[in-house]
């Protein structure tokens, strides 16, 4: 998400392909990384449960710190939000998201996994449904085209014009955490190594396939979070965790999995970190450029470009981004500091 969201320039004539979203239908490797989030909320949340059941913790103790730590990502999310317009906002944002998907999954997180994985599909058909049949000025009931479609018609009734993320999206943005939750499940279960990579292998590809298929029907979309999108995201989730698993557990490469765990072990520090440095920082202070003044990321931007192309100099400039971050995590992991909601 670092690499997506801090390139050197915004120019889509110059930013790597694979780090632009996709302007309305289709999926890119961007596009990928946040239901990536969402599906890696639900694994973990099974796990933390039956910590917290093993030590006799009450559901109603669980559901307070549950309902704490969902209010606290809202808040972080709106404070990041706020500080990039420069004035207090309580819009819809990534961390404001992972928020409320996380408190309804964890309210949905005891019942059977049968029950769960028809919820997760239910939920599917439900916005699938909506998008079919409301009606309203200006909406083509069926159309998944911009600015006619019924998710963006309700979505003028409660956000922002510049959220670009849509309300209804929240429908089957909890089917992507469920089905985190289902896996995770079933990855307690599985202790036999063979058995988790075959598990893992059938589902990413069957996620895949079916995402596929329903992309014919109800393309691919992120902004609307379409139910082909969901599904073929959460294929592709178990694909590249087992490709982690495979690298930490099975084949045990320490020296490549270390730099993953020091991320993983700040992550919302580093999010935190780094969207604030760039905000308060790279893009607030200006240096001397020319005959006027830029921004420190135009200015660090535009000497990566000058030694080596507009494109790669985009991506150094990520990638720079990504470097403190490391290192920032480095040093908080060094000092056993762990910042947690």
């Amino acid at each position: 998400m670092l690499l997506v969201n801090n390139p050197g320039t915004w120019d889509p004539q110059v930013v790597p392909r694979l780090l632009l979203h996709a302007e309305w239908h289709g999926c890119t490797f961007a596009d990928l990384i946040f239901p990536f989030f969402l599906f890696a909320v639900g694994m973990a949340m099974p796990f933390s449960d039956a910590k917290r059941r093993a030590a006799g913790v009450p559901f109603w103790k669980s559901l307070l710190v549950a309902a704490r730590r969902a209010l606290l990502l809202y808040l972080l999310g709106a404070f990041l939000k706020s500080a990039l317009i420069h004035e207090p906002v309580l819009h819809f944002g990534i961390l404001q998201r992972i928020g409320v998907l996380y408190f309804a999954a964890f309210l949905l997180l005891r019942l059977s996994e049968r029950w769960q994985a028809g919820m997760a599909v239910a939920l599917l058909f439900v916005w699938w449904g909506i998008m079919m049949f409301v009606q309203g000025p200006g909406v083509i009931p069926g159309s998944f085209e911009r600015d006619v479609n019924a998710a963006q018609y309700l979505d003028s009734f409660i956000l922002a014009p510049e959220d670009k993320e849509t309300i209804v999206s929240i429908i089957p943005g909890l089917s992507t955490v469920l089905f985190g939750v289902l896996l995770g499940r079933g990855l307690m279960r599985i202790k036999e190594q063979t058995m988790v990579m075959q598990t893992l292998l059938v589902a990413g590809i069957g996620g895949l396939v079916v995402g596929l298929i329903w992309d014919l029907v109800v393309p691919l979309n992120k902004i609307l979070w379409s139910s082909s999108f969901a599904v073929f995201t959460a294929g592709w989730a178990c694909l590249v965790f087992l490709l982690f698993y495979w690298i930490a557990e099975v084949k045990k490469i320490s020296w490549l999995s270390f730099p993953f765990v020091v991320y993983g072990m700040n992550a919302i520090a580093l999010y935190m970190a780094t969207g604030l440095c760039v905000r308060w920082v790279m893009l607030t202070w200006k240096v001397p450029w020319q005959e006027g003044t830029i921004s420190l990321t135009g200015f660090v931007y535009r000497t990566f470009a000058a030694w080596t192309s507009p494109t790669i100099g985009s991506l150094l400039y990520s990638l720079m981004i990504i470097g403190v971050g490391w290192l920032l995590c480095y040093w908080m992991y060094r000092r056993r500091l762990f910042l947690k909601v």
